[in-house]
């Protein structure tokens, strides 16, 4: 069978995964236990369908032919198919989130800001207990009593103030214009993202020498849909600014340092993309100084709206100081260090950030970097290595580096896709009191195994670079 038909039956079967996930849903509704879930069925058809993505990758790759770098058509049934990536996303158009409640925030933050308040200068607690604050709670009441659900009381760490930053949370207002408090409205917005992005990566790919046919891997990415149309996770609107820095970083290197500000105003680490990404500017000091005060001056200026709230109630500053779930390395450093130190959490923090910034610097400034078409292999190294010593290991995080697969196929970073589902396993291991079986064994293995191969592909890479 030629690449084509496995591609429509890898296709067909993420379909049908999908579809069973979809089916079962609202079996994780609220108000139920793990005892009441199907969680085993879940986790294995998310993972079941990310295994049978993980073969996009020889598929692909045995139905390319070598083409000119600006030459590469769309092929027709690479539009078909892309158009039924989408629509596999709108599977999920009234689904129940499982497992997963972020999105309550989201559309509280677009609720309040709908409003004219600021949802960096109030917490959904103060909300609650201000009687200042009160048209807001009447509003939340109001949308409850027409739709249903306490969004108020489903909001987690209600006592802090937002996360999210602003290019965010202009996503988030533009779901509450559509419709306020409706996670369809969110998902709609999600869905129009989304398609930006595939077609960014047909754009895009050619630019470095790869054929439009690898944006199926994004676009048929279970985990992925998963996690932006089923749990609602914001980090989908990450990819189109990464993709335009990209797109525009050889030729219009301004446009570019705009996007990756952009960027960082989803979420701020693509900031530490920056020295790679410009790195072929280093010949023109002009130019790679004007990119990087650009940068500085409206990265600052968009994240300003968060930064000025900073205090002991906000989102930013606990989750930076204090948040830690799910993560393979962080412990191990953290623990290693409290036989030395009594604050071994701030530590560890400080010792990620550097390792991470060193190895930003070492492709920003040190390595030898001749082929431009390398340059997003090394900007998913990079996020790797974040996510990998990050205190936080979350599934939905794999987008960061989803958007990169395209350009540098991966089967280390693919296989880090099918197993953090297992994390999912967690909330069934905790109900029974077996907690220590996640982390003891499952985290090892969903994170441990991807970065063995992961060394093994590059150490391969260097050698016949």
């Amino acid at each position: 069978m030629n690449s084509k038909g496995l591609l429509y039956i890898g296709v067909a079967l993420i379909g049908a995964a999908l579809f069973a996930i979809r089916y079962i849903s609202p079996e994780f509704r609220l108000g139920t236990t793990t005892e009441d879930h199907p969680w085993m069925l879940f986790a294995g058809l998310l993972i079941g369908a990310n295994l049978i993505w993980l073969f996009f990758i020889p598929v692909i790759s045995s139905g390319q032919s070598p083409l000119s770098r600006r030459a590469m058509p769309v092929k027709p049934y690479v539009w078909t198919l892309l158009l039924i990536s989408l629509l596999y996303r709108t599977l999920f158009f009234g689904s129940t989130p499982v497992y997963e409640d972020d999105w309550n925030r989201y559309l509280w933050d677009g609720a309040v800001i709908l409003q004219g308040e600021n949802p960096y200068a109030h917490s959904p607690t103060e909300v609650i207990e201000n009687s200042d604050l009160r048209h807001l709670r009447d509003y939340a009441e109001a949308r409850e009593n027409r739709d249903g659900g306490n969004i108020l009381k489903r909001i987690n760490n209600k006592n802090l103030t937002t996360i999210y930053p602003p290019v965010a949370q202009s996503a988030f207002a533009g779901a509450a214009v559509l419709a306020p408090l409706n996670l369809d409205a969110l998902r709609f917005v999600y869905l129009v993202i989304d398609a930006l992005t595939l077609f960014l990566l047909i754009k895009t790919l050619p630019h470095y020498g790869r054929s439009p046919d690898w944006a199926l891997l994004y676009g048929f990415s279970p985990l992925l849909i998963y996690s932006g149309f089923n749990a609602a996770h914001m980090d989908i609107l990450l990819p189109p600014f990464i993709l335009l820095a990209l797109l525009w970083v050889r030729y219009r290197p301004s446009l570019a340092g705009i996007a990756l500000s952009a960027a960082a105003a989803v979420k701020i680490w693509p900031l530490i993309l920056a020295p790679a990404l410009f790195r072929s500017h280093l010949r023109t000091p002009s130019v790679y100084l004007f990119c990087a005060g650009l940068i500085t001056v409206l990265s600052g200026l968009l994240l300003l709206p968060m930064l000025r709230e900073l205090g002991g109630d906000s989102g930013l500053q606990v989750y930076s100081e204090f948040w830690r779930r799910s993560s393979f390395i962080f412990p191990h450093l953290e623990n290693t260090l409290g036989l030395f130190q009594d604050n071994p959490g701030r530590i560890a923090r400080l010792v990620v950030a550097a390792l991470v910034t060193g190895v930003a610097l070492w492709y920003g400034f040190g390595s030898r970097f001749d082929n431009h078409n390398d340059l997003p292999a090394r900007l998913m190294i990079i996020t790797l290595v974040l996510l990998l010593l990050s205190p936080t290991g979350f599934p939905w995080y794999a987008i960061w580096f989803i958007v990169f697969l395209p350009f540098a196929p991966s089967y280390g970073a693919a296989l880090l896709c099918v197993l953090v589902p297992l994390y999912y396993v967690r909330y069934a291991l905790g109900e029974a009191d077996h907690y220590h079986i996640y982390t003891n064994y499952l985290i090892p293995l969903q994170f441990g195994l991807p970065m063995l191969i992961l060394l093994a592909e590059l150490g391969m890479r260097r050698r016949y670079a």
